[in-house]
């Protein structure tokens, strides 16, 4: 492996090693942006497939940058870019090179200026359980038992049978507890952890962190943490991950149990009650930082598009506004912004649209409004959560994000129903005084007060509000007078 110099990230970056992430935007190389920044372009004939490349490439990332930092984003995480044969590139035959098909090394280094230029983060995705059976390790171990490669896998009768991922023979599995393999890929002055981060990358997606196992993760995090990469490690656990959510463990999970509960509440499984609960406890069970910076995910590239789930576009800023306001970062899949459609993998590695005509604009601005409003309030980024049932209205999830000072207060109120509901709804949050306006950050027009504890409000099918003070309808008059208060940056 070659040695690189380090060259780690701006203060802007490295700010974030204290305050989480605005947006995570991920994409999918092989689909988004060809060399000239257009819409990749499949064979006509060819149907979904993880052999068909597109022509996506990480020139064509650098040209829509713009886009992806005017949605809100302020990182990107990409899809394995490593040499490969497949599309995806999980079957990872090099891990010191960039694929060819992506530009290279040369791409790479152009990608990690721009995103510096652009004040974006750049996460990796570390695939560490598996590789391919044309990485050198695997094609000298499968043709000599007794080489020092073989005990880098898990025989089962050498050389046809082996430990691969989900049975997949392409992918077989590394022997994660021999040195070697540690040092090669984590440990090492010159591992693959550590190399390109020093390269430019800000950290790591975890591919399979599952199967990595905790302590696999504690090493690869504690080594992301020597080279001062600001977005860490990020594990991929499709459960619930109270195990892996722990300090020191991972810097934050991809959020599977908070996708799982925004599309069964969607999809009537289960009620606001039950949502309420998973959310309650992964507040109460996970380490509260690595929460914070875990990433609500509605879609990625190992499930259903959102726009195919749920075509109601009314259900899915329901669904977006949920990944805004709730403890952690929100991740948008590419394309989930202008409703690109698809079904399970492959389906759903589309190319991405840039003939802005087929976009759906009105989500579009919803998903940019959402990223303003975190970006401006560290309620959303940093506060407590506190829940608010609302046994009345088995439909309505409720809850609040709660800063230093009262003025930075969501109460967020969401109708996860067809059907219209209006009432008196109960905000038990402390600073939030009998008279108080609030005024919804989404619908301006829609004003309502607190009443010794509650307040009055009308919700559409499928509609959200998020109430935050508005201390200056009073003339002469603060209703937060009694708390001295400078916001300060964000610590």
């Amino acid at each position: 492996m070659t040695h690189y110099e380090n060259t780690r990230g701006t203060k802007v970056m490295s700010d974030s090693l204290k305050t989480p992430r605005n947006l995570i935007y991920e994409i999918f190389v092989d689909r988004f942006a060809n060399d000239d920044g257009d819409s990749p372009q499949l064979p006509p004939t060819s149907g979904p497939s993880y052999s068909v490349h597109a022509g996506g490439t990480l020139r064509g990332v650098v040209r829509r940058l713009e886009h992806i930092r005017r949605l809100g984003a302020d990182a990107i995480y990409l899809t394995p870019i490593f040499r490969a044969p497949s599309n995806h590139k999980y079957d990872v035959a090099c891990y010191d090179e960039v694929d060819p098909r992506f530009g290279g090394d040369a791409a790479f280094n152009e990608l990690v200026t721009e995103c510096r230029k652009h004040g974006l983060g750049l996460i990796l995705d570390g695939v560490f359980n598996h590789l391919g059976r044309e990485h050198p390790w695997f094609r000298k171990a499968s043709a000599d038992a007794e080489c020092p490669e073989a005990r880098y896998f898990l025989w089962l009768d050498h050389p046809n049978e082996y430990e691969c991922w989900q049975s997949h023979g392409t992918l077989p599995e590394l022997n994660l507890e021999h040195p070697d393999v540690q040092a090669a890929l984590v440990t090492a002055d010159n591992s693959v952890v550590r190399q390109w981060l020093r390269r430019g990358a800000t950290g790591w997606r975890l591919d399979c962190a599952n199967d990595l196992g905790p302590e696999m993760c504690r090493l690869i995090t504690q080594t992301t943490q020597e080279e001062n990469a600001c977005d860490g490690t990020i594990g991929e656990v499709m459960a619930y991950a109270e195990d892996f959510a722990r300090a020191g463990c991972l810097t934050g999970v991809m959020n599977y149990y908070f996708r799982s509960t925004v599309l069964a509440l969607l999809s009537g499984e289960i009620n606001a009650a039950q949502a309420a609960t998973n959310f309650k406890r992964m507040v109460k069970s996970y380490d509260r930082e690595v929460l914070l910076k875990s990433w609500n995910i509605l879609a990625s590239h190992d499930t259903p598009r959102l726009a195919t789930l749920f075509p109601n576009r009314a259900q899915r800023k329901l669904a977006f506004c949920l990944a805004f306001a709730f403890c952690g970062v929100p991740m948008v899949y590419y394309g989930e912004e202008v409703s690109l459609r698809g079904e399970r993998d492959p389906d759903n590695r589309r190319p991405m649209i840039w003939d802005e005509n087929q976009w759906d604009e009105d989500l579009l601005g919803f998903i940019r409004r959402l990223a303003q409003l975190r970006a401006q309030s560290r309620a959303l980024r940093m506060g407590t959560y506190v829940s608010l049932p609302q046994p009345a209205f088995p439909s309505v999830l409720a809850f609040a994000r709660v800063a230093e000072h009262p003025a930075d207060t969501f109460v967020l109120l969401a109708n996860a129903s067809d059907q219209e509901v209006q009432g008196r709804f109960f905000a038990p949050v402390t600073h939030l005084f009998d008279s108080l306006p609030l005024r919804d950050a989404l619908e301006p027009n829609r004003i309502t007060h607190m009443e010794g504890g509650s307040l009055r409000l009308s919700l559409g099918p499928w509609d959200v509000a998020m109430l935050r003070p508005e201390d200056s309808r009073q003339p002469r008059y603060s209703y937060f007078s009694g708390y001295a208060y400078s916001m300060g940056k964000f610590q």
